[in-house]
């Protein structure tokens, strides 16, 4: 087995489970955290909490994810992730926006804006049901339960599969009178009529009951796991356990340097929140048979909560494990930028230069 020692400020723990092509492994994830104030200076977290478990609001089938595990063994590329609220934009306003954008090195960009509206209802016009007008705009919190989905007013059994908890879906029309529409849309395909089916609209992330995550877990097998087995063959996908939705995934993972900028989610800053990523890459050491080894890791998820306005950074790295041949082996974790401290024994003293 594997003894981890870890000599940084940041999260850091290991994980048994199964490689995409199917081979055992341990994930070490390493998780590091910045509280940001409304310049978007950042404070360093001690040590935040890793995520070991998908986390619901309510039921499982009733919610949406408040957060989506980070003990994954896998990700395609990486994603960032968003919890927030809209902010009131005030003055009697029954529309607004909220934008968050990301800017890499070499000027690559991307933005992704979610229109925010007063409470509203489906109203009769003209034999047709169309959306009401809103009501003046407060503060929305920016879940899947404020986004188009839900069920069937005519047919509970029927339910919009990319987001059973949402608002404003009806199958064939029927019974909207009264029925409530959705806070939360992003264009440019908006609710025109009963029959629109836009993209539930959110920053966060989607739960592993839905589509079209949904599709992927069905493909496991069960049997194997029951065995303690491998749940999945090797032609897993490889955004199994990518949980942002897919416009908020990115083909590389994030290397530090990178310019976010939050609208509309923090009420003290009007004007928007500038981040700027942390270049942090964790010093990772791994002794296999009195071998020491480099351990390349990468940050495949960034996690923002602008409530909380914390932003926190995901690691992840494999290291194989054969049952039949297994070795006992050391994990040092520690920060290059940090004072070096004395080292404590001899396997400390090879990884700290």
């Amino acid at each position: 087995m594997y003894q981890l020692d870890n000599h940084s400020a940041w999260s850091a723990a290991l994980y048994p489970g199964w490689s995409r092509a199917g081979e055992r492994q341990f994930t070490l994830v390493i998780k590091a955290g910045f509280s940001f104030d409304s310049h978007g200076r950042l404070t360093p977290l001690p040590q935040p909490a890793i995520e070991e478990t998908d986390h619901y609001r309510g039921e499982p089938g009733t919610s949406s994810l408040a957060a989506a595990c980070e003990t994954v063994p896998f990700k395609q590329g990486a994603e960032l992730l968003l919890l927030g609220t809209a902010q009131a934009p005030g003055g009697g306003r029954t529309v607004g926006e909220v934008e968050i954008s990301l800017q890499r090195e070499g000027g690559q960009s991307w933005s992704k804006v979610l229109r925010v509206f007063g409470r509203r209802r489906w109203k009769a016009k003209l034999l047709m049901a169309v959306p009401g007008d809103p009501e003046p705009l407060d503060a929305v919190p920016l879940i899947y339960e404020n986004a188009y989905g839900g069920c069937d007013p005519a047919d509970p059994e029927k339910i919009f599969p990319a987001n059973p908890v949402g608002r404003g879906y009806s199958d064939k029309g029927q019974r909207l009178k009264g029925l409530e529409l959705p806070q939360i849309e992003i264009g440019p395909r908006f609710i025109t009529g009963p029959t629109t089916r836009p993209v539930p609209a959110g920053f966060g992330p989607l739960s592993p009951l839905w589509e079209p995550r949904l599709g992927a877990f069905t493909l496991l097998d069960e049997a194997a796991a029951q065995r303690g087995g491998c749940p999945w063959g090797k032609e897993v996908a490889a955004d199994l356990f990518n949980a942002a939705p897919p416009d908020q995934r990115f083909a590389q993972p994030f290397v530090g340097g990178e310019r976010i900028l939050l609208r509309g989610l923090v009420a003290d800053a009007p004007q928007g929140v500038p981040l700027h990523v942390p270049p942090l890459l964790p010093d990772v050491g791994v002794n296999r048979a009195g071998t020491w080894e480099r351990l390349e890791v990468s940050c495949d998820t960034l996690v923002i909560d602008a409530d909380r306005q914390e932003l926190c950074l995901v690691f992840r790295a494999a290291l194989p494990w054969d049952v039949k041949k297994p070795q006992n082996g050391w994990v040092i974790v520690r920060d290059p930028q940090a004072p070096c401290a004395e080292p404590t024994s001899a396997k400390e003293g090879e990884v700290c230069p």
